[in-house]
């Protein structure tokens, strides 16, 4: 597109689809004047809605297309085709170059005027995209402040570590005081923006005997990244260490720390663990992106049936609705989702987190603080007194907020929760277990989905299988599913996926529902086989049948399919 319509009622349609409501409109145009700045960004930076939900009103309305910014570093010359100060002033991104048209990427894309003023600064037509604000600063960031490659920065250090040892003993490599240093400061700033910017959901420092390596978990696995020399394993161990607040003169006993730290404008929490090992401390950082986007029901991925029975019982008007899964399977991005969803001007949320792992505009959040006595239990005492609506307890983890929660939910709430279990008819045996009465359960329990994770196939790599395995009764199940012979692909290896042949993850679920049949066997405190069954004549698709539909659509693969099923605790 090369400009934004320009006869369109921007309120009108902000209201008429619900993502503001007469009274927050009001607001956000009296602080628009008062800023002078454009609808849709005061919309965001007053948490009236979500950057995303923003991001999509735009381009639906505009035709300008959605283009992810947070891992593309535009080319140098695009400097010359807008200038810096401008681009930030106007908060657009030029990112490259379409059949002659300037891309220009913009969290607003109605703000005609800016349009026209880059249009004449670059002397060209624009090809206009949609992005956050955040992405787009982020994108001028490292457009402006290219620095230098990991392993430039690398040598910077080794260089600095050696100076400082040719100064005197007191200048040793080892000396933790070379956290402090510049270099190393740089280093670890670095190391932990590339993870960010890579996608990675946990960083590891793991020393070896002659070095130490550095691996990024993408997508649940895994990954070498770079090897950093011995010399300056004790000043990268104690930057991260002073990060996340540890005793940088403990060595020789684990410990675990939070901090939080700015990539790319936008804050990310980090939750840092060390362990002694036999060649020095092992460093494992869990890397929680506060400023990613929250994305609806939609964009899971979840079985049409599944998705719409999901709405329709998340909008009960009390009970408890359960997410379950390993830890790393996805339940607190689902459970974001749904309040995402649920979050209306007439409607009290309120969360219970370990950590806030997302900030949800018009959300009221709460951090648990155990070492100040702040639990789970106790902090839903307290909010019980705030008057909500919707609760969400992040994690359902013993006997006194299992059993606060099922009467909250029987005196008139509604409560989203998690719990570690292998599958949803797991959820029943768990809660008995947790001392809940069984006579309380079968009236407060809405339903339970159970969820895992595999990955998803690159779709620039992925190629078909010529003879597709020979799972028993595979080819049947593909018939009954799809009507179509039995089709399969393979993972390949490309640039674009880094040569893993995957990129991104994408959920498995199964949504048990219970009714009536299910109330004998709670009060029975039947075991796990007969909630299954139980579950299955009430309808459930099991995890394993979601996951073949998947393989069948060449989303994914069998051995994906098979990890996450047949291994229920693993990462992945």
């Amino acid at each position: 597109m090369s400009t934004a319509p320009e006869a369109f009622s921007l309120s009108h349609h902000l209201v008429a689809e619900g993502l503001l409501s007469p009274e927050q409109l009001a607001l956000a145009e009296a602080e628009q004047r008062r800023r002078g700045a454009g609808l849709l960004n005061v919309v965001v930076r007053l948490g009236l809605a979500s950057a995303d939900a923003v991001c999509d009103f735009a381009s639906r309305h505009s035709g300008a297309r959605r283009l992810d910014l947070r891992q593309r570093l535009p080319a140098g010359e695009m400097r010359q085709a807008v200038p810096p100060a401008l681009a930030r002033k106007l908060r657009v991104a030029p990112v490259g170059w379409n059949h002659g048209l300037l891309t220009l990427a913009t969290s607003d894309p109605f703000n005609v005027l800016a349009l026209d003023l880059v249009r004449q600064t670059a002397g060209c037509e624009l090809d206009v995209v949609t992005a956050p604000e955040q992405e787009i600063l982020a994108a001028l960031d490292r457009l402006e402040t290219a620095g230098p490659s990991l392993d430039e920065s690398i040598e910077r250090s080794v260089q600095d570590a050696a100076e400082r040892q040719a100064a005197g003993p007191a200048g040793t490599p080892s000396d933790p005081a070379a956290a402090s240093d510049a270099p190393v400061i740089a280093l670890v700033q670095q190391i932990l923006g590339r993870a960010v910017r890579g996608g990675a959901s946990d960083l590891h420092l793991e020393p070896m005997e002659n070095a130490v390596s550095l691996r990024l978990r993408r997508d649940g696995v895994l990954h070498p990244d770079v090897l950093i020399p011995k010399a300056l394993q004790a000043a990268v161990t104690s930057r991260l260490k002073l990060i996340g607040d540890l005793d940088v003169t403990e060595t020789r006993r684990p410990q675990d720390g939070r901090a939080t730290v700015i990539v790319d404008h936008r804050p990310v929490h980090l939750r840092l663990s060390s362990l002694p090992t036999r060649f020095g401390e092992s460093v494992v950082v869990r890397i929680l992106d506060a400023g990613a986007t929250i994305r609806g029901l939609d964009h899971l991925g979840l079985p049409a049936e599944i998705e719409h029975r999901l709405r329709h019982l998340a909008e009960s008007p009390h009970g408890v609705l359960l997410v379950t899964g390993p830890t790393g399977s996805g339940k607190t991005t689902t459970l974001y989702a749904i309040l995402s969803e649920l979050n209306q001007p007439g409607v009290g949320i309120f969360t219970l987190e370990d950590p806030i792992e997302l900030t949800l505009p018009g959300i009221r959040q709460t951090q648990i603080q155990e070492e100040i006595g702040l639990t789970f239990g106790t902090a839903l005492r307290s909010l019980l007194r705030q008057d909500p609506d919707i609760l969400l307890v992040g994690e359902t983890r013993d006997a006194e907020t299992a059993g606060l929660m099922i009467r909250a939910a029987l005196t008139g709430h509604l409560v989203f929760s998690t719990l570690h279990t292998n599958d949803a008819a797991g959820a029943l045996p768990r809660l008995l277990d947790l001392g809940v009465e069984p006579c309380l359960i079968p009236d407060s329990l809405v339903a339970v989905m159970a969820q895992r994770l595999v990955r998803r196939l690159c779709l620039h790599c992925r190629r078909k299988v010529s003879t597709p395995g020979s799972l028993p009764g595979l080819e049947e199940h593909a018939r009954a599913s799809s009507g179509k012979p039995l089709e399969l692909w393979e993972a390949v290896g490309c640039p674009e996926c880094r040569g893993s042949g995957y990129r991104g993850r994408q959920g498995l679920f199964e949504l048990m529902v219970p009714d009536e049949r299910f109330h004998d066997a709670v009060m029975r405190r039947a075991p796990h086989s007969e909630f299954e069954r139980l579950a299955r004549e009430a309808g459930m698709i099991p995890l394993a049948d979601d996951g073949w539909r998947l393989a069948f659509d060449g989303v994914t693969t069998v051995a994906e399919v098979l990890q996450a099923t047949r291994a229920p605790q693993s990462r992945r």
